[in-house]
């Protein structure tokens, strides 16, 4: 995809690059999607690694130091389009990692699709903008939001 357009991209050169034949492909994937599903499942085993056991207040560090750590693949996720992937794929993972803020199961779902949502919108546009900011700068301006967390209305 740094070569290439994603959109652009072949089975047949998807095939060739990996020295695999089509049969192999198939087998083991549907589209050519799935191999960005197969390739983001693998970083998020090391991210679960990393973030997983951590104490809390350290998980959101950690969480934008791996962001950082694999700009080259998010950016070129971005460029083709493809980030709606990345967004699923943490929206699914990191309600694994965040406390719970409330005994009931809803109000937890709702709390938690809120932050995440909140977490994925920084993180594009730190991406957007070359991840201009330190770490440490963009998690004081999530703490800050969370701290001046006033209703919307």
């Amino acid at each position: 995809m740094k070569r290439k357009p994603f959109q652009q991209i072949t089975i047949t050169e998807l095939c060739e690059e990996a020295a695999i034949g089509r049969k192999t492909f198939y087998r083991n994937f549907d589209v050519k999607e799935d191999v960005i599903d197969f390739s983001l499942e693998q970083l998020y085993d090391q991210y679960k690694q990393e973030i997983l056991g951590k104490p809390g207040e350290e998980q959101l560090y950690h969480h934008f130091v791996f962001v950082k750590d694999h700009a080259e693949e998010f950016v070129t996720l971005y460029q083709n389009g493809l980030y709606g992937i990345v967004n699923r794929r943490f929206s699914a993972l990191l309600p694994q990692t965040m406390p719970v803020w409330s005994e009931n199961p809803v109000e937890q779902e709702y709390h938690s699709a809120y932050i995440i949502s909140g977490i994925t919108a920084i993180e594009r546009i730190w991406l957007e903008r070359g991840f201009a900011e330190s770490v440490d700068t963009v998690v004081a301006i999530v703490n800050k939001l969370q701290e001046g967390n006033r209703p919307l209305c």
